[in-house]
């Protein structure tokens, strides 16, 4: 009898500890927060404008549609965009943090529920899922944030840009704020 308990305990447990230790592994490969002392820039980041139109309303700015691909273990450092936009999650997972400024997280709606929104203030890092998004008006308030892949895989970001088209799309900035060459 006590050997039965043994065999049905190991074979509830054994497996429950491989699940554990696999899914550990998946966690180690993820991505942080970029490190502290990163030299200011991109790190396994790529982006490309799919479309984008100048617009007789907002003489100046151009409405643009664009794919952005984190790497595993890509990271980008605390950086401005003279823009507002609307960030969302095709596939993989983002982290992403504001160290200045304000912005909204929209969740996905879950069959049945409405979608859900969020106000994110700079000090709380999040993780956005498939068809998560984050928005930010950088005219009304100055935004600076981060972002990295926090999954196993590529994270692949489209974004709605409204861009001022006279200034750099992406500034990079220490961390008292200043603007740094990367």
């Amino acid at each position: 009898m006590r050997s039965k308990r043994r065999l049905v305990v190991a074979a509830l447990v054994i497996p429950m500890l491989a699940l554990l230790i696999g899914s550990g592994v998946g966690v180690l490969a993820r991505s942080m927060q970029p490190p502290p002392d990163a030299e200011p820039g991109s790190v396994g980041f790529q982006g490309a404008i799919l479309a984008a139109i100048d617009t007789s309303v907002a003489p100046g700015f151009q409405l643009q549609l664009a794919r952005s691909v984190f790497e595993p273990g890509a990271y980008v450092t605390s950086h401005i965009h003279p823009t507002a936009i609307v960030v969302c999650v095709e596939s993989g997972a983002l982290g992403f943090a504001l160290q200045h400024g304000s912005g909204t997280v929209t969740r996905a709606a879950m069959a049945g529920t409405p979608t859900t929104t969020e106000q994110l203030l700079p000090g709380n890092d999040i993780e956005l899922q498939p068809n998560d998004c984050v928005s930010f008006d950088h005219f009304v308030e100055h935004t600076s944030h981060t972002g990295w892949n926090n999954s196993d895989g590529e994270t692949v970001l489209i974004e709605a840009r409204l861009v001022k088209t006279d200034e750099q799309f992406t500034t990079f900035i220490n961390a008292e704020g200043t603007p740094v060459a990367p």
